[in-house]
């Protein structure tokens, strides 16, 4: 390698790992091919429930039975 009092550089390539991972790595027939990490993504599943006396609520879980919380009644739950 030279130095600069040469009057010569050597030609240094610097690639940014986020730029070289987004970077398409090839094309075929109209398609984009890339690289990327893939994440752990969770679902939920969120009921809502209403009670005949009009207070509804929401549940993580669908219970068969289950008590109103603003009369206190006891219902059956219908999916």
């Amino acid at each position: 390698m030279k130095t600069p009092a040469d009057g010569q550089f050597s030609k240094v390539t610097e690639f940014s790992s986020f730029a070289a991972r987004a970077r398409p790595r090839a094309k075929a027939d109209g398609i984009e091919v890339r690289e990327d990490e893939l994440v752990q993504i969770t679902a939920q599943r969120l009921y809502r429930l209403r009670c005949g006396c009009g207070r509804s609520w929401f549940e993580l879980q669908l219970p068969h039975l289950i008590t109103c919380p603003a009369c206190e009644k006891m219902g059956l739950v219908s999916p």
